[in-house]
């Protein structure tokens, strides 16, 4: 769907502008703000497209079509699903996330800006009651537990970017039409050999029918 047939108006769209320029730079240069502003580009397009379907939901056929062309002519559908999932997640607590961060130091909160990541640590603390971070007695260096919160945060960024590189935006939640959509995006050719490959599969491990009759 070319970008003008959604129409918005300019303070939107220096939304989805702002987003967009947040997305492109994001891959130098990391950081929690750039997420809420790609997050907030993707709500106000997801907003402006169920208005223009006459719904207040973001399902149906109709409506995974239209969004995923929107996010494909704005760049956005590089995303990560689940991690659009988890961004929007975010931005719904995010007085409460904004808050959480203020509280648990500096250190971590410079290292701790994927949307995944974040939403994952935030319901960690809001489960255990944790709002504030705990005094260090080592003069202020980090400790075991802000070390294996970095090292997670940095496993978490490489498989971010292994699945970026392979495209795989689809899970095995997916509609079977969903997944193969996916897969002739990124790997079109590949995908048509896998697609003949499971027919055939399919085809010889099914079981036929008995030809043995029974005598009278």
């Amino acid at each position: 769907m070319p970008q003008s047939i959604v129409k918005f108006d300019d303070s939107s769209q220096r939304v989805v502008d702002a987003g967009r320029e947040a997305w492109r730079s994001l891959s130098k240069d990391e950081t929690w703000e750039k997420w809420l502003a790609i997050g907030r580009a993707v709500e106000v397009g997801r907003n402006e497209i169920m208005r223009l379907l006459h719904t207040n939901r973001p399902a149906g056929a109709q409506w995974s079509r239209t969004f995923g062309q929107w996010l494909e002519t704005t760049g956005f559908a590089e995303i990560d699903k689940g991690a659009r999932s988890r961004l929007q997640s975010c931005l719904d607590n995010l007085p409460a996330i904004e808050q959480w961060r203020q509280n648990i130091g500096l250190t971590q909160r410079l290292q701790l800006n994927h949307p995944t990541v974040v939403w994952r640590r935030w319901q960690a603390a809001t489960q255990r009651g944790e709002d504030k971070e705990k005094p260090r007695g080592n003069g202020g260096r980090p400790g075991l537990r802000e070390e294996v919160i970095r090292l997670q945060a940095e496993l978490d960024a490489a498989l971010r970017r292994l699945e970026n590189a392979e495209g795989n935006d689809w899970d095995w939640q997916d509609t079977p039409e969903d997944i193969a959509q996916a897969m002739l995006r990124s790997h079109p050719a590949k995908a048509k050999r896998i697609g003949a490959a499971i027919l055939s599969l399919s085809k010889s491990t099914a079981k036929k029918p008995s030809t043995a009759r029974i005598k009278q």
